[in-house]
């Protein structure tokens, strides 16, 4: 386990990558402004994500969304007195410690059950504004500093043309969340996974064009009577190496499959 600190003015970036995540180029990236941790990283991290949060006196913690590189090390830090700031169906779902895949466990390590009732803190006591973005999670949501225009993004953004999914992501209301995020305007971005991004009023509206479009095309070419591979294939450049280590899971074929479901509901009526 390696944990690297970068400082951009007032925000400190601790990124972290596992032996697992190395191996696939996976690596998580949380952040502290003013006292406040924005995400927990993963479990693998605990010991040394717990150390700087005590050298950076942090004294809250938000997770942007359950998923165990980002509020993995919640209960840890909240043992050691960190008060925290979560949506109630994120504390709800870290209580019940859901099971995880192989591989996720792997890469990341799987939470502890979030115990007793954490202490709670309002991030608004430290200027920071939490919006509702769900998409990636039914649950997820960014942090926004308006003082600063600062958008930390957790893992709304991921990328322009970020194909692979989670077999649960909704692509479309991604997109919904993105136009919520762009219309901040925000001057700066800190992503969970790709760190300090250029231009974030640019990046977030090419990623809103690019998702919308593919997404559309997915569509037709399954009226087309396409399958999944040759979608992702023609369209979507191919599988990535995460498919076969998720056994499907995670790969961009869950984006075709997205789409079709979005398709079927349209023909019934129900969207």
């Amino acid at each position: 386990m390696s944990l690297r600190v970068e400082r951009h003015g007032d925000v400190v970036q601790l990124r972290m990558t596992s032996a697992g995540g190395r191996a696939i180029g996976l690596g998580v990236s949380v952040y502290v402004v003013r006292g406040v941790m924005i995400d927990a990283g993963f479990p693998h991290a605990r010991r040394e994500l717990v150390a700087a949060a005590r050298s950076l006196n942090v004294r809250g913690l938000v997770i942007t969304h359950w998923h165990e590189d980002h509020a993995g090390n919640a209960p840890a830090l909240a043992a050691n007195g960190i008060a925290i700031s979560a949506r109630d169906e994120t504390l709800s779902i870290l209580r019940s410690r859901p099971g995880i895949q192989l591989y996720r466990r792997a890469i990341w390590g799987r939470p502890p059950r979030l115990g007793a009732e954490p202490s709670r803190f309002d991030p608004v006591e430290a200027g920071l504004a939490l919006i509702h973005t769900p998409g990636h999670s039914p649950d997820h949501q960014v942090v926004w500093d308006a003082s600063t225009r600062t958008l930390f993004s957790g893992d709304l953004w991921l990328g322009v043309r970020a194909r692979v999914i989670h077999y649960d992501e909704d692509p479309y209301r991604i997109i919904e969340s993105l136009r919520a995020a762009l219309a901040l305007e925000p001057a700066r971005m800190f992503d969970a996974h790709r760190g300090a991004v250029l231009d974030p009023v640019e990046a977030i509206r090419a990623k809103i064009d690019w998702l919308g479009s593919t997404l559309t095309e997915i569509e037709q070419r399954v009226e087309q009577g396409w399958s999944d591979g040759e979608i992702v294939r023609r369209v979507l450049g191919g599988e990535e190496s995460a498919a076969l280590i998720s056994r499907g899971s995670y790969s961009r074929r869950n984006l075709v499959q997205a789409a079709r479901r979005r398709l079927l509901r349209r023909s019934r009526g129900s969207e």
